[in-house]
């Protein structure tokens, strides 16, 4: 009798006149919130700047440990609207403790070009502190995000894969699957290479907690995850940490090649820049 009480109680208040409403956390509701969510965020999320630390280890087929990188530098970021992602510039300051040789620094490169021409000439530039034999440049902890633009959102299936309870309400994950052309990423020889992965999304805000991408091109599997968090100072959530995994296996050889990257001291960007 007692047990049945308190349902009939608990049902009787969570039906309560006014009491906030459990969001719906269906697939297609839980990615429209979230597409939702991005196009405020893209607002407010313009000429942003972080510091960023990088790791690259490189292991051999037997799983030892042939070569580590360390970097550190300045991580820019921007929404640009005409082309529907996110501006990502890295401007590496240090490597492995000694600074890079001198050159044009992000600030000086951002206020007298385009996004487009600078965005290339820092990517070509920082590629030399790649380690490994796989080449790579779509190393971005805001990838996934891009997925949820209107732009490309429609090139995917979502699927719902799991609702868990948090302090803010449910958090689902969803997991996507790029099925249309054109690609968001292509390899070096210009073929589609389709992407798949999941995202960790605040039911009821619409906030990304965590995205994951992977990918497959030929003999190389590559994933991304990046996990976000509430910045104060901003008002915004962030990326924290981005981890990257390349593997190669042939016949004749197996590399792989694990990053981390960490975000820190978020601050605007006050420099005049080009934007088309």
């Amino acid at each position: 009798m007692l047990r049945t009480a308190s349902l009939i109680v608990a049902v009787a208040f969570a039906q309560t006149p006014g009491s906030v409403p459990v969001p719906d956390t269906s697939a297609r509701a839980v990615v429209a919130k979230a597409a939702a969510h991005i196009k405020e965020y893209q607002e407010a999320l313009q000429f942003v700047l972080a510091d960023e630390t990088t790791v690259q280890d490189v292991f051999n087929v037997r799983g030892a440990r042939v070569a580590r990188r360390e970097t550190t530098g300045e991580f820019f970021l921007a929404y640009v609207a005409a082309d529907g992602g996110w501006l990502a510039v890295r401007d590496i300051l240090t490597v492995d403790g000694a600074p890079v040789e001198p050159g044009d620094n992000l600030r000086q490169l951002l206020s007298r070009g385009s996004f487009a021409r600078i965005g290339r000439q820092v990517a070509d530039r920082n590629a030399r502190y790649n380690l490994g034999s796989i080449a790579r440049n779509f190393n971005d902890p805001m990838l996934a995000l891009v997925i949820l633009d209107d732009k490309h959102r429609d090139r995917f299936r979502f699927e719902r894969r799991r609702v868990e309870p948090a302090r803010t309400g449910p958090v689902v994950t969803v997991a996507f699957a790029e099925r249309d052309r054109p690609t968001l990423i292509r390899g070096s020889d210009g073929r589609q290479i389709f992407t798949k992965g999941e995202m960790v999304i605040d039911a009821a805000t619409g906030r990304l907690r965590r995205t994951v991408i992977t990918l497959k091109d030929g003999a190389t599997e590559a994933s991304l995850t990046t996990t976000f968090t509430e910045n104060e100072k901003l008002g915004l959530w962030l990326p924290a940490s981005l981890t990257e995994r390349y593997e190669h296996t042939t016949s004749r050889v197996r590399e792989l090649v694990v990053a981390e990257s960490s975000y820190s001291n978020y601050r605007r960007f006050n420099v005049n820049v080009i934007i088309r």
